[in-house]
């Protein structure tokens, strides 16, 4: 059985770039293009084990989003990856700090998306 990951982006070409990487390693994808639709789709389907979240995105941000998961008990320990442009030091830290297991910079690459992965479920690189 594949994993399952949702990717959470306002912007439609981030999406379908992420997924895209994600699906040729074999992951089962969907999207959300925003935060509530996010958390629709949690609380509807407990069957993904990643989610990919965009941090500035209209109505709720990725941070709001974050702590919504973090508050419910059934999503609360489920892995999540900020994904942003910002990559000040500071501002990563603060993801952290906030709930996320790990931080993606936009704009991605296999690499950096087997890193945060990784990092973010606590198992050895690779996406497969």
């Amino acid at each position: 059985m594949s994993r399952h990951v949702l990717v959470v982006d306002d912007t439609e070409l981030n999406r379908k770039l992420a997924a895209a990487i994600l699906r040729r390693y074999g992951w089962r994808t969907d999207e959300a293009s925003g935060g509530q639709e996010a958390l629709d789709m949690l609380t509807a389907d407990d069957s993904y084990q990643l989610v990919l979240l965009d941090i500035k995105m209209p109505g709720m941000s990725g941070e709001e989003v974050c702590q919504a998961i973090r508050a419910n008990p059934c999503t609360a320990t489920l892995p999540l990856i900020a994904y942003t442009a910002h990559a000040l030091e500071d501002e990563v830290e603060s993801f952290l700090v906030l709930g996320f297991n790990a931080v993606l910079i936009k704009p991605i690459s296999l690499e950096s998306l087997e890193a945060a992965i990784a990092k973010a479920m606590a198992v050895p690189a690779g996406l497969s």
